[in-house]
């Protein structure tokens, strides 16, 4: 037992009483099926692990071109919340021979977890580091990657304090590659202590597949959602708080009084939240309807609550505007959500001043002209109200949308190769080549080792598509 074993039971407790890691609960603890366990001459295997459905729709471009350039070998996808599991049977499972859900990072559960998949490669998404678990995977042989790299503002200046650096510098020593996505998060991540091959990749997000629909499509759409005929449509994606949300609807109110026809589609991040959106819409004068009870609704809605996973990238095409959440306060670590999705339909696209963790895209769609930071409600309603009366802005902004997202495609398939030449470089085929799993090892029995500067080795990059 760790020495921090009370403040894990009182984390896991916590765990169950909120019910956010009630699916999955025995793979959580290391009983996976068995048609995940290891076997006598099976294929090489990969372990992708993406934690929620962001990091999903970032990991799928690269596990479609994983399948391209490894028909033969196993991968096996993990996720931890059970939104992100759901995308993952969305969206991944035709890449993927097995998905399960990520283990608790606890060291008995880690090392029984590696010894029953013995992965050749473990590759990781966006931010996503484990200390007992990359720990044991290192122990057991595994070549471990992150790919689609990336440290926010907050998580740096979390790790210069003396106990959060000695953490990170020792879970970066147990990572065999870095593969970032921009030039800054390269810089972070080396400034804090990596010591190993660093490469700036590019964002896989702009390679997710998004169906761009033609005017057919779009008004079948718009019909399938019963909204008015030729009225435009504010929607306002991935909310997640009430707060957020009533800054929306103020917004929204206020460009009613000019626009009476407009349309209001809000898609909280948490599909549970709908009936408390729905609520707080009320009683603002406003008619809610959802989604998932459109059949029982009226022959038109003006109002609506998307409370469904993995529709949200589709309904940006019927948008005149976007707002994209999780960026007014209160955000969720640091605060941003895809942007890509309302641009890939060549929407203009509205975000709050809080965008952490995705200031990548931020930065791009800025730059292009194509997306707009609001600071408050008022801010939100001045720029709808331009986007609303400005048909020719709106064109303009749709063949920049585009052209971004066409001109930063491509990413997916350079983040394939480098995990390709890791995998080639293990030298194992066979999951049986993995040394056996060594005695019991913990984080607070490797504290004499803190500060230690990695000796990774260096990932070559990848020759530009």
């Amino acid at each position: 037992m760790t020495v921090g074993a009370p403040f894990i039971a009182a984390y896991l407790t916590q765990r169950w009483v909120s019910g956010k890691s009630r699916p999955g609960w025995a793979e959580r603890w290391g009983n996976l099926p068995a048609e995940l366990h290891s076997r006598e001459g099976g294929r090489r295997r990969l372990w992708v692990h993406a934690v929620s459905a962001g990091e999903v729709v970032a990991a799928v471009p690269i596990l479609r071109e994983l399948r391209l350039r490894l028909p033969h070998d196993e991968i096996l996808l993990s996720t931890i919340t059970p939104a992100g599991h759901e995308m993952a049977e969305q969206q991944a499972l035709k890449y993927v021979d097995g998905l399960f859900y990520f283990p608790f990072d606890l060291p008995w559960v880690a090392r029984r977890v590696v010894g029953l998949i013995r992965p050749a490669v473990f590759v990781s998404l966006e931010s996503e580091m484990w200390p007992n678990l990359l720990h044991e995977l290192k122990r057991q042989g595994a070549t471990t990657v992150l790919v689609n790299g990336r440290i926010s503002e907050k998580n740096f200046k979390r790790v210069q304090g003396r106990v959060g650096g000695w953490l990170y510098r020792w879970m970066l020593s147990n990572m065999d590659g870095l593969l970032m996505q921009s030039d800054r998060d390269a810089e972070r991540i080396g400034a804090v202590g990596a010591g190993q091959g660093v490469s700036v990749l590019g964002n896989s997000k702009f390679d997710q597949e998004i169906e761009r629909l033609d005017s057919a499509q779009v008004l079948s759409l718009r019909q399938e959602l019963k909204l008015p005929q030729d009225a435009p449509v504010f929607v306002a994606g991935s909310t997640r708080s009430a707060e957020e949300e009533a800054e929306v609807i103020t917004a929204y109110r206020t460009m009613r009084e000019q626009h009476p026809e407009l349309c209001l589609l809000i898609a909280p991040r948490q599909i549970e939240r709908a009936d408390a959106l729905a609520t707080a819409m009320r009683a603002e004068g406003l008619e809610p309807v959802r989604r998932t009870q459109l059949q029982d609704a009226p022959s038109t809605a003006q109002h609506l609550i998307l409370d469904t996973i993995g529709e949200l990238a589709k309904v940006y095409a019927v948008a005149t505007f976007a707002f994209v959440g999780n960026s007014f306060a209160p955000v969720n670590k640091g605060g941003g959500q895809n942007l890509l999705q309302p641009l890939a339909h060549g929407k203009a696209v509205l975000f709050g001043p809080l965008t952490a963790t995705t200031r990548s895209e931020v930065a791009l769609a800025t730059e292009a002209g194509v997306g707009f930071e609001v600071a408050d409600a008022a801010d939100l309603a001045r720029h709808g109200l331009r986007l609303l009366g400005d048909s020719a802005l709106r064109s303009d902004i749709r063949a920049r949308s585009i052209a971004l997202i066409a001109a930063n495609q491509g990413v997916s398939a350079r983040y394939a190769e480098a995990v390709v030449v890791m995998a080639d470089r293990s030298g194992r085929s066979d999951p049986r080549d993995l040394p056996a799993p060594p005695s019991d090892d913990t984080v607070t029995e490797k504290a004499d080792r803190a500060g230690r500067q990695p000796e990774g080795r260096p990932i070559e990059r990848p020759q530009q598509a």
